[in-house]
């Protein structure tokens, strides 16, 4: 696809899903362009957060991905959130309950 040629709805190609029609009508909703919403990443993300943490934890990790990336761009910044996210999950290893949190840099917060 070039810059010139305007992003075709995912939901209009012959054998789309229910999922490509719905993401396609939210990103006209939410005023995205289309295609703009990797749909596979997303679910990658999901997947590895309600596994490698829990089942609730995808959705809320999408919605903060989602708000993390939606803060850049205001900024005019391009955004890891997706990424560092994704590594989050896989390496989580939940300290149990009252431990300290701690942070890239091994300190307690």
């Amino acid at each position: 696809m070039t810059d010139q040629t305007p992003a075709t709805p995912r939901g209009t190609e012959p054998g789309s899903s229910v999922l490509d029609r719905w993401v396609d009508a939210l990103e006209a909703e939410l005023g995205l362009p289309p295609r703009s919403v990797d749909v596979g990443a997303v679910l990658d993300l999901a997947r590895d957060a309600a596994h490698q943490v829990a089942r609730p934890a995808a959705p809320v990790t999408a919605y903060a991905v989602g708000y993390a990336a939606g803060l850049a761009a205001a900024r005019g910044e391009t955004s890891d959130a997706l990424d560092r996210a994704t590594s989050s999950a896989l390496a989580w290893q939940d300290p149990g309950p009252g431990a300290t949190a701690v942070t890239e840099t091994g300190a307690g917060s």
